[in-house]
């Protein structure tokens, strides 16, 4: 598409096979992340490898969704330094 020429839509079946997996990847981690903080306001984890069993997923995918939580404003700086960084 060159500069100037009036928009078009897009029917290109990649394109919409990949905005189709953008958007349940996002949704996705977006569950993710919300399940993980309400596992953490309804119950009692010391440690980040409680949590990951409880989720049923590994240290490193917790760790993740958490970091994606801080990044998306939803887990304080301070929260995500005490509890998901390593030691």
């Amino acid at each position: 598409m060159t500069y100037g020429s009036p928009p078009h839509i897009i029917t290109d079946p990649k394109y919409h096979r990949y905005r189709r997996w953008k958007l349940s990847r996002e949704r996705t981690t977006v569950e993710g992340i919300a399940n993980a903080i309400a596992l953490l306001r309804t119950a009692e984890f010391k440690t980040i490898e409680q949590l990951a069993e409880a989720m049923k997923l590994t240290v490193p995918q917790v760790r993740w969704r958490l970091r994606e939580g801080r990044e998306r404003g939803v887990i304080s700086e301070e929260f995500y330094k005490a509890f998901a960084e390593p030691a």
